[in-house]
């Protein structure tokens, strides 16, 4: 057991260099194969990324509800059924996509890899958003509604 612990601990710790290693490598694209490396990549950081901003969303309402905790854990709660509703949205989302893939080969996954992680960046967004750091800051719907918007040509999705 002792010697699982620390591959886990040794994994955990060259994570961060194995992430900036894949990105210097996705900094000029030579080959299909760094093709699907860099989307899964991107995919990873953009997941990174939505957790912490929906860990920081929880953080503000604790924090901005001290005063009532009960109306803190209903804001929690809401955030937790939105966010879990949203992954579901997305993750049956993203393999629409990649209908005009044939699934299994490389093409298919790195289409629905980058579709999780346009989706999850601009959820990141949209998370960031919400409730604004302080206590008794007012928040701008304009902020928020822009946070989830992204503009794609002549077609502008909102989630």
């Amino acid at each position: 057991m002792k010697m699982f612990n620390r591959s886990v601990a040794l994994m955990i710790a060259f994570l961060p260099a194995s992430i900036a290693l894949a990105q210097d490598n996705c900094k000029v694209i030579t080959s299909s194969a760094q093709v699907h490396q860099c989307a899964e990549m991107t995919r990873k950081t953009a997941d990174v990324s939505l957790n912490d901003s929906y860990k920081r969303l929880l953080g503000r309402f604790e924090f901005q509800q001290k005063h009532d905790p009960d109306q803190g854990k209903v804001f929690m709660a809401m955030a937790k059924d939105s966010q879990r509703a949203w992954i579901k949205l997305r993750d049956s989302t993203c393999p629409l996509e990649a209908t005009n893939t044939e699934p299994g080969v490389a093409a298919h996954t790195t289409t629905i890899n980058n579709c999780i992680a346009r989706m999850s960046v601009e959820r990141a967004a949209y998370l960031d958003g919400i409730a604004p750091d302080g206590e008794g800051g007012v928040i701008d719907p304009n902020k928020i509604s822009k946070a989830g918007a992204q503009r794609y040509g002549d077609v502008v999705v909102r989630y």
